[in-house]
């Protein structure tokens, strides 16, 4: 058995899309997968497609974890997807080469907060071992939720380039911007505050993670 994070991704409304669209939305994820998967610093087992519309991985630690969930989201805008996170137990053995054939309480943690979220129709959720810091922690990822339902694409590039270390410079140029949208997106979105919010995040869950597995 294997104390780890599981990921599941499920893209919004993709049944509404077009064939173009939808098509279009595909090569875009598959492309940033890709992308993060060559990225293995806390990857157990790879961001995978498993049923068209759903995507999951299960890391070891949650340091890189919500940088490739921005990548993702600034990836395949305007559509969205919702994600659901659990540490917990993995009962089978750790697949290395895709993120399918696995199974445990973890597993099956992600997947009702899967079902969570397509009904309270957020983005983010967490399921850990200490259930009072979950619900704290879901009420503010639920904030976050509806913050980001109202962001362009930008927004997410922005954050996810800040999440690399990067400055408003280095994003400006990049993103054929000013220094002066950039800084107005970073204000107006609370970017600081998002990423605060995740990197404390993140540390809880490794918290949980090696105190379960200890």
């Amino acid at each position: 058995m294997t104390q780890a994070i599981v990921l599941i991704g499920d893209l919004i409304e993709s049944r509404k899309l077009s064939d173009r669209e939808r098509s279009t939305t595909q090569s875009d994820l598959n492309k940033v997968l890709d992308q993060i998967n060559r990225d293995t610093n806390g990857i157990l087992s790879p961001w995978t497609i498993t049923l068209g519309d759903e995507f999951q991985a299960v890391y070891r630690s949650g340091g890189h974890l919500f940088l490739h969930l921005w990548m993702v989201m600034a990836a395949i805008h305007p559509i969205y997807a919702r994600f659901s996170i659990s540490t917990g137990t993995i009962t089978t053995p750790i697949n290395r080469r895709q993120a399918i054939g696995m199974d445990g309480p973890a597993f099956h943690a992600a997947r009702d907060g899967i079902t969570i979220l397509r009904k309270n129709e957020g983005l983010l959720r967490v399921n850990m071992h200490e259930p009072e810091i979950a619900r704290v922690m879901n009420a503010s990822l639920m904030l976050v939720s509806k913050e980001m339902l109202s962001w362009n694409g930008n927004r997410f590039h922005i954050l996810q380039k800040l999440e690399q270390g990067m400055d408003v410079g280095q994003i400006a140029a990049g993103l054929g911007l000013s220094e002066v949208a950039v800084y107005k997106n970073r204000n107006a979105g609370a970017l600081d505050v998002i990423r605060e919010l995740t990197s404390g995040l993140a540390d809880l869950i490794d918290a949980d993670i090696n105190k379960t597995g200890a």
